[in-house]
């Protein structure tokens, strides 16, 4: 398993991007700190300038979450459009991004 790397010029230029859309769904953008995280995307990052990023999911209530590859994993299914609209702005506005 390769480790995880976001290109840093790619990644502040979806970030800046990102927290400039109009979208009432979209309600903030931050940086986490660096996590190990064990993900078959870091084989994509490892060919091409990448950046991965998570969409905030956790259920109403619940304090501490699970991770996705965790089992007692769950989602507010509403983060679902949240997520579907994030990569379509990613994905359409890409060659605004130069």
């Amino acid at each position: 398993m390769y480790p995880l790397y976001n290109d840093p010029e790619l990644t502040r230029k979806l970030a800046d991007f990102l927290k400039n859309v109009k979208d009432k769904d979209i309600k903030e953008v931050k940086e986490f700190p660096e996590m190990p995280p064990s993900e078959d995307f870091a084989y994509y990052a490892e060919k091409i300038p990448s950046c991965f990023f998570y969409i905030a999911c956790t259920p109403k209530g619940v304090e501490k979450p699970y991770f996705n590859h965790n089992p007692k994993f769950d989602i507010d299914e509403d983060a679902l459009l949240v997520a579907a609209k994030t990569v379509g702005y990613v994905v359409c506005g890409y060659y605004e991004l130069d």
